[in-house]
């Protein structure tokens, strides 16, 4: 599903480059400034052997001499990691900080004039080493000064400075994923509003998207409305035409009834019989019709509770000789068409006072956003049989048990189609008890 995702799309590929520009960054810095660091240290070395070149002068005697100490104290300090020696054919300078050493010479090659090497010096030091030769005035002959300095330096400013480095683009990096990340769900917020807004037309009585939208969704909202406009058109049709077919149908059949009505004997009750079959048939497939393009078409919310309660003084009139004793508790909202739920709760309570013994208890709970609608009597109830034909899909439940009828049919198909399910059972009672269970989105 991530893969899917538009905002993960682009929050991997903002990640990539990011990453990528980060270390292409970090390592052309961290080698940018390691060279400035050798750089720097070997003109540090250079300006040592200019000054010593200064300092040493031929005395009266021949002997190579240094007039004035280097200003460096380094040099003077034993094994500090800074270290001279002046050499001539016969004479050799060092610097106190050799001690008793003489300059590490031991290489596989000679170091060429203002070249700089690494050498292993004292204690094991690794010394970068600068030198070059000198012709002093006052006597004839070269002298080949040395300047060497310990790398470790060099490798402490180099691994501070990289440490430094990667903590900072790491934050930097941190804070362009935060960009690009609010970026994106700024950028996709207008999706996230017509994602709602078209779920919002589920419970909307008019199916149409409504607001401001910015110029580059507007388009998919128009269309989006264009669609929802034609599907209506298209449902209402339908529904006319399945109206006109019924009554087109139930016309022929009133006949058909009445001229049976007229004959005698198992004739006419077979006909008779098989009218009254295709009238609910009829009944069931224009409910089922009307039911869907209502359900399609986007409603709002319905109270249960005043249905239920006109549904019951409706009935109490209707059966006036069959006193029944109905509670209602709770209270709910149905999102669909108020008159499929007057068809739902009107089949299912006639069942009900059909069957019942004198009491009926009807429930409405909406459990985290859903509907639950139970409706238990006291009657004789389903058997097993009777009550998985019922809520069986393309079950014949006027051809189930006894007293099932196709109100159950119609209930069924209705709740189907709005996204829920019929439920059946035996109540506490004994009786039958039916639960109408809806989604969140649906209720």
């Amino acid at each position: 599903m991530m893969r899917r995702s538009i905002a993960w799309r682009l929050m991997t590929i903002s990640a990539l480059w990011i990453g990528g520009a980060i270390w292409a960054t970090g390592s052309m810095l961290d080698t940018l400034f390691g060279r400035h660091v050798d750089r720097t240290h070997v003109a540090e070395l250079d300006r040592a052997l200019t000054s010593l070149a200064a300092a040493l002068e031929w005395n009266p005697r021949g002997e190579l001499v240094l007039m004035r100490m280097p200003s460096d104290p380094r040099f003077e300090r034993p094994y500090s990691g800074a270290y001279w020696q002046a050499s001539t054919a016969g004479q050799t300078l060092r610097s106190r900080s050799l001690w008793d050493q003489d300059f590490p010479m031991a290489i596989e090659r000679e170091i060429a004039d203002g070249e700089a090497d690494v050498r292993s010096g004292p204690q094991g030091q690794s010394l970068l080493v600068r030198t070059r030769r000198f012709q002093l005035a006052g006597k004839d002959g070269a002298v080949d000064i040395y300047v060497a300095s310990d790398r470790r330096e060099l490798r402490l400013a180099k691994r501070s400075f990289r440490h430094l480095l990667w903590i900072s683009l790491g934050v930097l990096g941190a804070g362009l994923l935060g960009a690009v990340w609010a970026q994106v769900r700024f950028g996709l917020a207008p999706l996230v509003a017509l994602r709602r807004a078209v779920a919002r037309l589920h419970t909307s009585e008019n199916p149409q998207l409504s607001g401001q939208w910015p110029r580059e969704v507007l388009p998919l909202a128009d269309e989006i409305n264009s669609l929802m406009r034609r599907n209506r058109e298209t449902l209402d049709r339908s529904r006319r035409q399945a109206a006109d077919l019924a009554h087109a149908v139930k016309t022929p059949l009133a006949i058909l009834a009445n001229s049976a009505a007229r004959l005698h004997g198992p004739a006419s009750q077979e006909i008779a019989a098989q009218v009254e079959a295709m009238r609910r048939q009829v009944d069931r497939h224009l409910a089922r019709a009307r039911a869907a393009g209502a359900i399609a078409s986007g409603t709002a919310a319905v109270p249960v509770r005043p249905a239920v309660e006109a549904l019951v003084r409706a009935l109490a009139r209707l059966h006036a000789d069959r006193p029944v004793e109905v509670t209602v508790q709770g209270e709910a909202d149905f999102n669909g068409d108020r008159q499929d739920l007057i068809e739902i709760l009107g089949n299912l309570l006639d069942n009900a006072w059909y069957w019942t013994r004198g009491r009926i208890a009807i429930h409405l709970l909406q459990p985290e956003g859903g509907l639950l609608i139970r409706i238990d009597d006291d009657g004789p109830g389903m058997n097993e049989e009777a009550m998985a034909a019922a809520v069986a899909p393309f079950a014949r439940l006027d051809e189930s048990a006894a007293g099932s009828g196709l109100g159950l049919a119609i209930v069924r198909d209705i709740c189907e189609m709005a996204g829920g399910e019929l439920v059946l059972g035996r109540s506490s009672w004994g009786g039958l008890s039916a639960t109408l269970r809806f989604a969140s989105a649906q209720a």
